[in-house]
This record gives C-alpha cells, structure tokens and sequence, in this order.
C-alpha cells in the first residue's frame, strides 16, 4: 500500500490536489507523523507527485486497528523494531524476540483487520542470493502479484525477496536514464529495477543479470507480465558475464557487492554512471564513497561523486545507501 510523504505545509494542497485525479485511498486515514503527513494513495498513481512515495507500513483502515494498535492490544507495547508490510495480497510481518510468543495472536488479528490471503513471518534473509526465510502463520499461499509504480511483479514470497523500501530509488533512477542508453542491472532479481527503467525510460536496451534461478524465472515471467520489449535477461554470475566496455549506467542494486565495483567499471563504454548500493554503519557512512574512488584509481578511471543518498534504515545505526558514481575511463 502507498502513501505520500508530505511536509506539513504542503499536506492540505497535496490532499486536494490527490482527492481531485481520484489517487486518495479513502479507505485508509491520513496520519501525522514528525513534521511530515502520511497521504494513503492508490496504486498506480506514484509518478503523479513530485513528494516521496513510501509504503505505509502502519496504515490506519477506517473501521479497522492499525498493526501497531492491534500489536499493543496483544503484547502491551510496541518494540521499535515490529514492521508489517503487504505484497500483493499477502503481508509479511517481523517482529522481535519479545513478541514472538505473540505471533499467532497478532496474525489472527491481522487476519480480521487486512484484506490478505495469507500471513508471513519473516525470519531474514540467507547468503548473497539474499533467499527469505518465511514461517507462514495463517491463510495459504506464498505467490502474488505486487503493482507499484505501474509495474506488476510476480513474486513467490518463500522463494524470493521484495523490498518495497526501494521503491523511491526504483523510479528516481528510471528518471536519470536518458534517451537510447544502454543499461546494465548487475543483480537485477525479479526485475526490481530493469522493469521500472524499461516502464518508465527511453533506455535502448537493459542487460539484467541474475544469477538465482528462481530470481530469474519471476525475472521472464515479469518481463512479459509488463509487455517491456527491451530487456535482455540473463542467467548468470555478474563477474562471469558481463561484457566490457559497453554500458551508459549500471545499476549495483545488491547492498553487499563491493567486490563486484571492478566489474562493474569494466564494464562501462568511455564514460558512464554506476549506482552502487551498500549496507553501511553510520560510524563509516562515507565508506561507499571511498571504494568506489579507490577502485577508480585503482583501474585508471576519473570519478566524480554526482549523488549519495540514504535508501533506508537496514538495522540500528546501519542504513541503505547508494552512490551515483560517474566515471570516465582513460584513453
């Protein structure tokens, strides 16, 4: 579910403006939360704001709990670290060890207040294929398909992990390509970044990498679920596929791929952009920056940092970055 994150002084006008294209979903409650304004809008709707989408993670139905009232009403409190989210029409909750004794409770409730098929557990993730561990707690079914931003993504929960966090960053970089480039997605999962660019760009062609076979079937099933005729997938090893020299932009979208940086320089045409994700301590936050420089100089390459940004919170004084890094390769 979607929402705009709005600053206070713009709220109303938003509000009126979202109310007036039919976008507003009238079946959540708008919510305040800091100096910012909580806008539930409807999918489909995403780039027809310039304020920040976010999914609504603690969304207040009309008539029905929030999951952090419904959290409260069982344990008694609400541990910062409790997070529920929907994909498709399934939801996916984490909760902390001192809920866990409550976790059939809190699914039971959900169940009553969300209109969903099934109830997930999420236990983390596992290795660089980054594969979910789930525990289902109620209803049946693990594949659904998820819309955001006009893009449909067919998932299996169990099989393959979806972050709705990134979201923002998906269509800010479908944004940045120009017209007739030549796209590389380095580990481009299920399409989370290759579809939003061939949705929304004029990209002439999108190289999408990946290496988990079931990662990569979602990824030929998707591409024909959005009708996107230029996305050339491939099943493979970053490091044992990519050909040199032929990229405008690359896209590292994996937080944990420092060692991929080279590659990735490689395989940029004279000059180009690569987006480098990274999980980061917030103690070393310019850490990114200062690998993807050192590489650069390592390989003969100029760099010019041209964009850095906090993606999300990844865990307590960790956050999500991304560099936009551009480069120019010596002659």
């Amino acid at each position: 579910m979607k929402a705009l994150k709005v600053p206070k002084p713009k709220a109303e006008e938003v509000r009126k403006f979202a109310e007036k294209i039919g976008a507003k979903d009238k079946s959540r409650k708008i919510r305040v939360e800091g100096d910012y304004v909580i806008i539930p809008i409807k999918d489909g709707f995403e780039d027809k704001f310039d304020f920040e989408v976010v999914e609504d993670k603690s969304p207040v139905f009309k008539g029905n709990k929030s999951f952090k009232e419904i959290v409260e009403k069982i344990a008694g409190f609400y541990p910062k670290y409790a997070d529920f989210k929907r994909i498709g029409d399934l939801a996916i909750i984490k909760l902390p060890k001192e809920l866990m004794e409550f976790k059939y409770k809190i699914a039971e409730e959900i169940f009553r207040n969300y209109k969903v098929r099934a109830i997930w557990l999420d236990r983390g993730k596992k290795g660089m294929l980054r594969k979910p561990e789930m525990e289902l707690l109620i209803g049946e079914g693990s594949e659904t398909i998820h819309t955001e931003n006009n893009c449909k993504f067919k998932l299996d929960v169990t099989k393959v992990m979806f972050s709705l966090g990134n979201q923002f960053e998906k269509m800010r970089v479908a944004k940045l390509v120009e017209d007739g480039e030549i796209v590389l997605d380095m580990f481009a999962g299920i399409g989370y970044f290759s579809i939003p660019v061939a949705k929304h760009s004029k990209a002439k062609r999108i190289y999408a990498i990946e290496i988990n076979w079931d990662a990569y079937t979602y990824l030929l099933e998707n591409i024909k679920l959005n009708n996107v005729k230029n996305i050339i997938p491939v099943l493979g090893d970053s490091k044992q596929v990519t050909p040199e020299d032929f990229a405008d932009r690359v896209i590292m979208g994996h937080i944990f791929a420092e060692d991929f940086i080279p590659t990735a320089i490689k395989a940029i045409r004279d000059e180009g952009v690569i987006h480098y994700h990274e999980s980061t301590p917030v103690k070393v936050i310019d850490r990114p920056i200062r690998r993807i420089k050192y590489y650069a100089e390592k390989m003969g390459a100029s760099v010019e940092i041209i964009g850095f940004r906090k993606v999300k919170n990844y865990a307590p004084n960790v956050y999500h970055v991304v560099v936009d890094a551009k480069l120019r390769k010596s002659c």
